[in-house]
């Protein structure tokens, strides 16, 4: 019995320094708080997932996010959003996410947010999906992201969050950022991330040379998107190769390849233009690394 009145005062506690009902996924380590742990339901055979949560830091002094993992993903980066000449850029902050004493930071769709790459299974509304959140004090923290519906834009019986920017920005970001690796004959995949638009894109073989690479469309809710037409640019300026743009041909509604030859090893440029209607169109530029 005392055992259960302290667990229900703790609750109690916890709901009033959150100042919201807690819900299922929300976990606490150390001065951290992290709540609104979710994703949603992948679409067909879709081999990628966003994943959003909010985290809190209660602590004096600054904390770092600086890795994540899921066991069903190849893969998990923690990708930033930031549009430079009305072109927005997904890349992976690879010196991690830091949360200032007293701030709090929201990964939600169409800003900042976990990417899943690589998923063996299927995501489905209700299923809950193990994550584990590396920081630099706290260490090791095992969340749990609820499945949410294909287009869900934020946790049931929660209103919608917007991203919160980290501070110290200066500090996790550089001019040139990682790529993601690729074995000299293995495709390379990345995923591209604007507003309005999303791309899978598939580099075959991710090395230098002649390539394929294959796109699949998505909309902002992560469904199928019918473009009008798409048009690639590879370039180099590590080496001075100057961008090359090639129109893609359409393959199925929302997939798309082209051909293109990347004649050097290291890092390019590739940019998608993806006009989705005569009066709309979005552009989005990442980084990759070619064996």
């Amino acid at each position: 019995m005392i055992s259960s009145k302290r667990a229900f005062a703790a609750a109690v506690i916890l709901t009033c320094l959150v100042g919201s009902p807690a819900f299922a996924a929300d976990t606490s380590s150390g001065d951290l708080v992290i709540t609104r742990a979710w994703s949603r339901a992948t679409p067909g055979g879709a081999k990628v997932a966003g994943g959003y949560l909010t985290i809190e830091n209660r602590g004096h002094t600054p904390e770092r996010l600086q890795a994540a993992s899921a066991a069903h993903a190849l893969r998990t980066e923690i990708h930033e959003m930031t549009v430079n000449d009305g072109v927005m850029t997904m890349r992976p902050l690879d010196k991690g996410l830091v949360i200032a004493p007293g701030q709090v930071v929201a990964l939600a769709p169409g800003g900042g947010h976990l990417m899943f790459i690589g998923l063996d299974v299927p995501l489905h509304a209700g299923d809950q999906m193990p994550v584990t959140l590396s920081f630099e004090r706290a260490g090791e923290v095992n969340v749990t992201l609820d499945v949410q519906a294909i287009g869900a834009q934020a946790p049931e019986g929660t209103e919608s969050t917007a991203t919160v920017e980290p501070a110290h920005r200066a500090e996790q970001t550089t001019p040139t950022p990682p790529a993601a690796t690729s074995e000299a004959d293995e495709s390379f995949f990345t995923h591209l991330h604007a507003e309005k638009a999303m791309a899978n894109v598939t580099i075959s073989p991710g090395r230098a040379g002649p390539v394929e690479i294959a796109i699949q469309l998505e909309d902002a809710n992560e469904l199928p998107l019918s473009a009008d037409a798409v048009a690639v640019t590879l370039g180099n300026p590590e080496h001075g190769v100057a961008p090359i743009t090639a129109s893609a041909e359409r393959v199925g509604n929302d997939q798309w390849r082209v051909r293109m030859s990347a004649p050097l090893s290291g890092r390019w440029s590739l940019g998608l233009d993806i006009r989705i209607t005569p009066s709309d169109a979005v552009k989005v530029v990442s980084p990759i690394l070619l064996r």
